[in-house]
């Protein structure tokens, strides 16, 4: 086991949530008592085209609209961003503290905004475009795959989404998966208990049902209407890809190391697009990306953005690698952020 290694440097990973960690009125705590950051929001409204912070304050009703894909993926980052900038202008966090830093599928794109791939506004452009490409296919998927495998001679138009299963194991997902080859497919391994199963909903909930008589304690739809992370993207990601050559001629170098969750490898600017592109049809691979930082003698994770769940899974994942040093952070609440800037003070 690695030791303790709190006071030396290059120890701190952060981690960036992804769609379905949204909840309503989430950052505003943060924001109404640093409202300076109140200008991200104002940037990503003008970039996206409605007001945003109509939504975090649910004025006429629109708080509803931050599960929808196109909505929930321009906020998240935007959040994330925001805790960002706020953890390394106002809290001391040393650049030279951060092993690496990850993002869990749509966090990629806040991961890279922290490490300076990017402005705030070309971000939030990139994530506008992917938001609003992915909420058109969702709720009315049509498969125009080439590969024989995955398309049949109708022209489907199905409705998609995403659900974790609860207390099996891979091996039982993927028997039961096998008699849906075409149509559903293993998204995340968010850790040793907990996987995600992403395609056709018709066809998720059905292998959902035939996990639980399999010893699944639960199958959770997720706040996801979309089926990413799975080959029925292919077309999204390439339209994806277009749009970032024709946005970004090049990534700015990283100014940290970039960890991404899907290729389980540290990634050189150059190799960002290509990245970005294969994100959406690729599986993350949440458990590898931490057993590999842990590794590596991470010991401290910060989640930089809303939600615990990926301080949640680090936790799971730490108890089974026999890691008792292993300390995780938040940015969920004013208190939990008052304890990390605590402890990022007293580092410094």
């Amino acid at each position: 086991m690695p030791e303790n290694n709190k006071g030396n440097k290059k120890n701190i990973i952060l981690m960036f949530p992804g769609q379905g960690s949204q909840s309503a009125g989430m950052g505003l705590d943060f924001l109404e008592t640093n409202n300076k950051y109140f200008n991200y929001l104002d940037t990503s409204s003008s970039i996206f085209g409605e007001n945003l912070v109509d939504i975090l304050k649910n004025k006429d009703e629109k708080g509803i609209l931050i599960d929808r894909t196109q909505y929930s993926q321009i906020l998240i980052y935007a959040v994330s961003a925001i805790l960002n900038d706020y953890l390394f202008n106002d809290c001391n966090l040393n650049p030279a503290d951060v092993k690496a830093v990850l993002g869990h599928s749509l966090g990629d794109y806040s991961a890279l905004y922290s490490c300076g791939a990017f402005d705030f506004a070309k971000g939030a452009e990139l994530v506008s475009f992917r938001g609003k490409l992915m909420a058109g296919v969702s709720g009315n998927f049509k498969d125009s795959s080439q590969d024989s495998n995955l398309h049949d001679s109708r022209q489907r138009q199905k409705e998609t989404m995403m659900a974790a299963v609860l207390g099996s194991d891979i091996g039982t997902i993927s028997e039961v998966l096998s008699n849906y080859s075409s149509s559903v497919f293993i998204a995340n391994y968010n850790d040793y208990s907990q996987i995600v199963i992403s395609g056709y909903a018709d066809d998720v909930l059905k292998a959902g049902e035939e996990l639980k008589t399999r010893g699944a304690k639960r199958v959770l739809p997720l706040k996801v209407n979309i089926a990413s992370h799975c080959p029925l993207m292919r077309e999204v990601s390439e339209e994806l890809g277009v749009f970032i050559e024709k946005n970004i001629s090049k990534f700015d170098e990283l100014k940290m190391d970039f960890f991404s969750s899907t290729e389980v490898s540290k990634i050189s600017s150059d190799m960002i697009r290509d990245v970005l592109v294969r994100q959406l049809t690729n599986p993350v691979k949440w458990v590898d990306s931490i057993e590999k930082a842990l590794s590596e003698g991470a010991n401290t994770f910060i989640e930089v953005g809303p939600g615990k769940v990926l301080s949640g899974l680090v936790k799971r994942i730490a108890v089974r690698t026999e890691r008792e040093d292993v300390e995780t952070y938040s940015t969920d609440s004013i208190e939990e952020i008052g304890n990390l800037k605590k402890y990022l003070e007293e580092k410094s």
